[in-house]
C-alpha cells in the first residue's frame, strides 16, 4: 500500500485544496502586528483549525528571528505538535487534540507574514 493510499480521505482532500494556494490576493490582520494569507486562511477553515493561527503568533510574538519555518503534524489519533524553527530560536508546542486532518503541514513566516509553503 502506497503512502498515498494509507491517506483519509479529509486529509487527501485539504491536501488537493491547499496545492492550489499558490499566491495570495488578500491578507488578513492578527490583532495590528502580524498578517495572514489566504492560503492561511483556507486551511484554517477547511482543517478546522483556526487555533493554529493564535498558536503560531503566541509564540512568535516573543522570537527574535526574521523568518521561520512552521510545521503541524498531526498523527492519525488526533494530536498534534507544532514546531517552530528559526535560524537562532525553536518552539515546539504538543497539541492534545485536533480535528485537523493528519499529515504534515508546512507554512512559513517572514515580514510580519505567516504564508501556506506554496505562497512563498
Amino acid at each position: 500500500m502506497t503512502a498515498q493510499q494509507n491517506k483519509s480521505p479529509a486529509t487527501l482532500k485539504l491536501e488537493n485544496e491547499m496545492a492550489h494556494c499558490i499566491g495570495t490576493e488578500h491578507y488578513y490582520k492578527y490583532y495590528g502586528k502580524f498578517l495572514y494569507t489566504d492560503g492561511v486562511k483556507h486551511f484554517c477553515e477547511n482543517a478546522e483549525a483556526y487555533w493554529f493561527i493564535d498558536a503560531v503568533f503566541s509564540h512568535l510574538v516573543r522570537m527574535p528571528d526574521d523568518f521561520y519555518t512552521i510545521t503541524l503534524k498531526v498523527n492519525d489519533d488526533l494530536t498534534a505538535t507544532l514546531n517552530i524553527k528559526g535560524d537562532t530560536a525553536k518552539r515546539t508546542q504538543p497539541i492534545l487534540f485536533t480535528d485537523c486532518p493528519a499529515g504534515e503541514w508546512k507554512f512559513f513566516y517572514t515580514n510580519r507574514v505567516l504564508m501556506w509553503k506554496g505562497e512563498y
